[in-house]
């Protein structure tokens, strides 16, 4: 398959973007917490030590390292983490567009109501306009997820799940199944491909 392989960490949407945004944060603070205790422990061990009762500067270090600073981070990864939430479960705003998107062992159909089309393994979007998912299975769980796009959502056999998802540049991802689902799992895939309005119209056109 052509086209790009950029995986999550360069999106191409605004909810992808907020996703990767909180996966640079916890690893910048994760970084920055380990280089500090890797020095604080350098300068302890090549530091003389006295035997007995720690010193009331040594007593500080432990409650601000060992308690405070954990908790101040996981403040901020979980408020982090809250915002990416919420920007994830917007609902789709008029004018969304619709596509229903049904798993199968091992194939995904792709219908575009509105339109009258329906595709397997292949998912057009137009740049810039909202996509509203409706998501289900006809057999077992499947998963459902553009990396370059954000969110991921389960498709279950005995109901619809909505996820909504826009792509803000033209590009071509491919987007495997994130649930196993049987022997022929690793090859289910569907290939996404973002294009202009005017593209996707004329896609449409010729699929009807």
């Amino acid at each position: 398959m052509n086209g790009d392989s950029s995986g999550s960490l360069d999106p191409k949407g605004p909810r992808a973007e907020s996703i990767a945004d909180t996966w640079w944060l916890m690893l910048g603070l994760g970084v920055a917490v380990f280089v500090l205790f890797a020095v604080l422990l350098a300068i302890g061990l090549f530091r003389h030590r006295r035997e007995g009762e720690a010193p009331p500067s040594e007593r500080r270090w432990i409650v601000g390292g060992g308690v405070v600073l954990p908790v101040l981070v996981l403040v901020v990864v979980f408020g982090a983490t809250i915002a990416a939430m919420r920007t994830l479960a917007e609902d789709a705003p008029p004018g969304a567009l619709v596509i229903e998107v049904t798993g199968n062992q091992w194939y995904f159909e792709v219908a575009y109501p509105d339109a009258g089309v329906t595709t397997v393994d292949e998912l057009h979007l137009p740049v810039g306009r909202p996509v509203e998912f409706h998501l289900t299975s006809a057999d077992v769980i499947h998963g459902f997820w553009v990396p370059e796009l954000g969110g991921k959502m389960d498709m279950l056999p005995d109901g619809v799940n909505v996820l909504v998802l826009q792509a803000d540049e033209p590009g071509e991802w491919g987007a495997p199944c994130a649930e196993f689902c049987g022997l022929e799992h690793a090859r289910m895939q569907v290939h996404v491909v973002a294009e202009s309005p005017e593209d996707f119209a004329a896609w449409i056109e010729s699929q009807q």
